[in-house]
């Protein structure tokens, strides 16, 4: 039997136990309904909320345990005493919850009787009438979330009960409508300054509405869908899931002392559970080969977290509205060709279908799971993926980094020339003054040596400058250091500390290649992601001069200026910050290349972190 016959032949069961029979005293067949059906009107105000329900008098028979009596009609009294007690029941199992998940306190403030004939309903008719029951719940301030559970199980229903529910926020006409079960919460959120608008405003209105609502919550704006987001970079596959905690309780049996809540101490054995659950089934391939998962992080949030990469203050959450994210690396052992990732975490009552998102390098794909799917594997293969960055060594041979040590230039003609004229004029004068012949002679070599100082020249080292010193210009000085700056940051494309370091090494040498390396990690650090380690996206020199001074033997000191605009990515958002630094660089030739061997940091001004969401 295929998947689709086996649901027609589910339906047709259903739709049997749906309608299900009695004989009333009358000898006809009255159709009755195994199932409550509670309907709630949830009008939301700023300091109040009104809750009507509408159910039907059949109710206080499935729920109540009201039964006909031996005449074949309903006890009138009973029925009316049984509507108070309903209501009562229903205030228990209907619950409304705080941002905190605690419950808000809701008071009785109307009952409708059924209008039932004076002599008495006949047995199996109650489904013919309506009970109605209003409730209020008050609060100090305007909520910003409001959750709706309903625990209305009663003992042999062959289906669960199911509450509709209206509800519509002050201001606003449009309403949210959703059918819950037991055991299913649902959260509404408003916006106080941003109702929903009306169906009568243009489609461009709403979607600048749902624009905002979507940059408010950071793109996650269901609080009962299971959301997955799954990234594939040169080093790695990583798979985020963020999981209502409601969704998970169906799934894996989690001990607390309070039904409602899951506590700091809990959440820590909850943590094992979830990870022995997860590292079974979902299985992901890399290149053909199935990777175990390394759990990052399994962290448990409330309703007022919005930044999932943000590791908030532990403390207790809702089992009702509380949520749990979840990071998955599967490493790869070199550049991925192909990855496939599976979803089989199916629950028939919370989990049927998961929208997925997948970010191959900079490419974003919509993918979706589902349990009515035969194939529930998302599959990317290599094609311009992009290679890593080359980081090449800075040679003192390469014509563009060649230098030579600092020298003078003499000419070898003019120099004969002026040392003959001495020795003319030195004779002439020891002879008193005597010998012209000496003396023009010397005068014309004098002259010879000036006309001559163009022709051929030998270079010297210079007498003037200390030994080491190297003729280096501007634009040479400026070349040789923007090509080690440039690699310095390339190098952190690699994602091992053993791959950072080999081609850190190629422009850094001694022991500034140790610090180097942690100076430029823990910049890259955002704290307010968990200290997270960003990846550089741009790097922008600012600005970059030589330094005359100190002398650096065989080599030249540089300053300079530059931004690092770093990154960091979780759950479809992107925190962006960029630092300024302004250091000071010690560059010499070492073993027939330039390396940077001394930084001194002068200055780093903290950046601000922007946050932007992806488009899908």
């Amino acid at each position: 039997m295929n998947r689709f016959a086996g649901f027609g032949v589910s339906l047709i069961l259903v739709m049997l136990v749906c309608s299900v029979a009695v004989r009333a005293s009358a000898g006809e067949w009255v159709v009755i309904h195994p199932v409550s059906i509670v309907e709630a009107e949830v009008y939301v105000n700023r300091l109040q909320t009104t809750v009507r329900l509408t159910c039907f008098a059949e109710d206080l028979e499935l729920l109540q345990g009201v039964e006909p009596l031996e005449s074949g009609k309903y006890d009138s009294a009973e029925i009316f005493e049984a509507t108070q007690d309903h209501a009562q029941y229903l205030v228990e199992k209907i619950r409304f919850l705080n941002v905190n998940g605690e419950v808000i306190d809701a008071e009785i403030s109307g009952v409708v009787n059924p209008d039932l004939p004076k002599e008495g309903a006949d047995a199996g008719t109650l489904m013919q009438y309506t009970l109605g029951f209003e409730l209020e719940l008050k609060y100090d301030k305007p909520p910003e979330f409001l959750t709706i559970e309903q625990q209305m199980v009663a003992e042999g229903q062959l289906l669960p009960s199911e509450l509709k529910v209206l509800l519509k926020q002050a201001g606003s006409e449009t309403p949210y409508k959703k059918m819950l079960k037991p055991g299913a919460p649902e959260t509404f959120r408003f916006d106080w300054d941003r109702p929903p608008l009306s169906q009568e405003d243009s489609q461009e209105q709403w979607d600048s509405w749902f624009d905002k609502q979507r940059e408010d919550t950071l793109g996650i704006g269901s609080y009962s869908s299971v959301y997955s987001f799954i990234y594939i970079n040169n080093a790695e596959v990583r798979h985020e899931v963020l999981i209502p905690l409601a969704n998970l309780a169906a799934m894996i049996e989690f001990e607390r002392s309070d039904p409602s809540f899951l506590t700091v101490e809990e959440q820590s054995a909850a943590a094992k559970q979830i990870r022995r659950f997860f590292s079974v089934g979902n299985p992901v391939l890399i290149d053909g080969v199935e990777v175990q998962p390394v759990f990052d992080r399994i962290d448990f949030y409330g309703l007022d977290l919005r930044d999932f990469a943000v590791q908030a203050e532990k403390r207790k959450v809702s089992m009702a509205s509380g949520r749990v994210g979840i990071i998955m690396r599967y490493p790869a052992k070199g550049r991925p060709l192909k990855v496939d990732v599976a979803w089989d975490k199916f629950n028939e009552e919370t989990i049927r279908s998961v929208d997925a998102v997948a970010f191959p390098y900079n490419e974003v794909k919509q993918v979706s799971f589902s349990m009515f799917l035969e194939n529930n594997v998302y599959s990317w293969e290599a094609s311009d993926a992009p290679e890593l960055p080359a980081v090449t060594n800075v040679d003192l041979d390469d014509p563009r980094y060649h230098v030579e040590p600092a020298t003078v230039a003499i000419p070898v003609v003019s120099a004969a020339c002026f040392l003959l004229g001495v020795i003319a004029s030195c004779v002439c004068l020891a002879r008193g003054g005597g010998g012209g012949v000496l003396l023009g002679s010397a005068t014309l070599l004098g002259v010879a040596g000036l006309l001559s100082a163009d022709t051929a020249q030998v270079e010297v080292q210079s007498p003037f400058e200390p030994p080491g010193r190297l003729a280096i210009s501007e634009t040479t000085a400026n070349t040789i250091f923007l090509q080690l700056h440039r690699n310095l940051f390339r190098s952190f494309d690699y994602s091992e500390e053993s791959q950072v370091y080999d081609t850190l090494a190629r422009s850094v040498s001694g022991p500034l290649l140790r610090k180097l390396y942690l100076q430029i990690n823990d910049s890259l650090r955002i704290s307010e992601q968990g200290g997270a380690v960003s990846k550089i996206e741009d790097v922008q020199l600012l600005s970059g001069q030589q330094q005359a001074e100190p002398f650096v033997e065989n080599g030249f000191q540089y300053r300079c200026k530059w931004n690092i605009v770093g990154t960091i990515e979780h759950w479809g958002h992107i925190h962006e910050r960029t630092n300024q630094y302004d250091a000071m660089f010690e560059v010499k030739v070492v073993d027939g290349a330039w390396k940077i061997v001394a930084m001194d940091l002068l200055d780093q001004p903290q950046g601000v972190v922007k946050t932007r969401l992806r488009k899908f």
